[in-house]
């Protein structure tokens, strides 16, 4: 038994708007995935960095910092 959610209409067009990754009616593709916020690529990044010292305590705030220089880079070549 699988439970589905209903996601309510919009207000505007009363239509209901699709969910990532299911099918777009008129094309049959799915939907695309929403753009992940820099704040979540920026604390996966971080987390990545700690992981890779080992988990070593004491060091979030340089990790978080280096993070976001990390991915606002990332980000200022994408829009380039």
């Amino acid at each position: 038994m699988s439970s589905i959610k209903s996601t309510p209409p919009t207000p505007d067009t009363g239509e209901t708007p699709l969910q990532a990754g299911e099918p777009h009616v008129a094309s049959g593709e799915p939907a695309p995935e929403p753009p992940e916020s820099r704040m979540n690529r920026i604390a996966k990044r971080a987390h990545e960095l700690y992981e890779a010292r080992g988990g070593r305590h004491g060091t979030a705030m340089e990790d978080w910092l280096t993070a976001e220089r990390l991915i606002d880079d990332e980000i200022d070549r994408v829009q380039g």
